[in-house]
């Protein structure tokens, strides 16, 4: 399980992470959690045993963080993802910014440890409220699913969260608002990734790969999948990229500024050519930034598709980013 996992992250972490590695995986009824700073090459080198992590199910993530790409500080063992309950039976995961987690925190810390509290810089993950306001709401008397749904409309910015629970040692939970997510599904097996690039090595394998609704709680077992509405509160935009213009679009911004990596060239972009692309104006698309909506999956492929019709070369670049000399980026220039 580990070794496939790691597969699938190393496929995508020079999308946008890189910064951290880390798995969880539910074994004998017990959480058993491997992680620490760097990209899955350097973590395997620096912690071997996260290749052997076994279990019935799993979570596994790279990190990216614009705090740690500019201060190491930032960048710690203890600060990548998953996150532990405090009873050890919750690791979480998440993808985004929670844009309010000082607030939650604040009120957290009177009843919680902050594993990923650093005194060097006196401030903790965006991520690690979120475990401890799910333990607190499963503790409350909820299932899985209600705990989500409890905590989802707490929580502000970009966000996609997922978890295991030990008493339920064959589910992953996914809790996703507006990030990217593809699910997997095969013959007594499923998955979940970011970006369909984690697929590479499992989708031949497997019978459906699709993309579920946002703002959602998922309950994903090996024979199953369950859906329910996260937030009656949030309203999913229907937007819808004009795919011609915006390779166009692309190709000039290479032809004027040369090579950029994937992060720079999607912020030469923004917030007008995106806006443009998806016919809305630029105080709108800036509106629903704010809202956590966040468009990354469709760039992801064009790019993609860019590439194979070689209209733009893609290499990966290597670069020192959070104290790690080989954070992998995306980087492309016109074919």
């Amino acid at each position: 399980m580990a070794p496939l996992l790691l597969d699938a992250l190393e496929y995508q972490e020079a999308l946008y992470g890189g910064h951290a590695t880390g798995i969880a995986a539910i074994n004998g009824g017990k959480v058993t959690v491997v992680k620490a700073a760097g990209p899955v090459a350097h973590v395997m080198k620096k912690k071997p045993g996260i290749a052997k992590v076994k279990g019935t199910c799993a979570i596994a993530h790279s990190r990216y963080s614009d705090n740690a790409r500019d201060n190491p500080d930032y960048n710690t063992d203890e600060m990548a993802h998953p996150f532990t309950s405090d009873d050890g039976k919750l690791a979480l995961m998440h993808n985004g910014s929670i844009t309010n987690y000082r607030e939650l925190w604040k009120e957290l810390e009177k009843t919680h440890k902050f594993k990923s509290y650093s005194e060097k810089v006196d401030d903790i993950t965006d991520s690690e409220g979120a475990v401890h306001m799910l333990g607190d709401a499963l503790a409350s008397g909820k299932n899985m699913v209600q705990a989500f749904q409890a905590i989802a409309p707490k929580l502000e910015g970009f966000f996609l969260l997922a978890a295991i629970n030990a008493d339920e040692p064959d589910a992953v939970y996914i809790c996703n608002w507006h990030q990217p997510c593809y699910l997997a599904l095969g013959e007594n097996e499923a998955m979940f990734v970011s970006s369909r690039r984690g697929l590479r090595d499992m989708s031949v394998f497997m019978d459906r790969v699709y993309q579920p609704p946002k703002n959602s709680v998922i309950r994903l077992t090996r024979t199953a999948v369950e859906t329910h509405p996260m937030d009656q509160d949030r309203n999913v935009p229907q937007l819808h990229m004009n795919v011609f213009q915006a390779r166009r679009m692309i190709m000039d911004t290479l032809r004027e500024e040369g090579r950029k990596d994937i992060r720079q060239l999607y912020y030469e972009l923004h917030p007008e050519g995106w806006a443009s692309v998806h016919n809305t104006l630029s105080n709108e698309w800036m509106a629903y930034r704010k809202d956590g909506v966040y468009i990354m999956n469709p760039y992801f492929e064009i790019l993609e598709a860019m590439a194979e019709d070689e209209d733009i070369d893609e290499t990966i670049d290597y670069r020192t980013e959070g104290g790690i000399d080989d954070v992998p980026r995306y980087s492309y220039v016109l074919g």
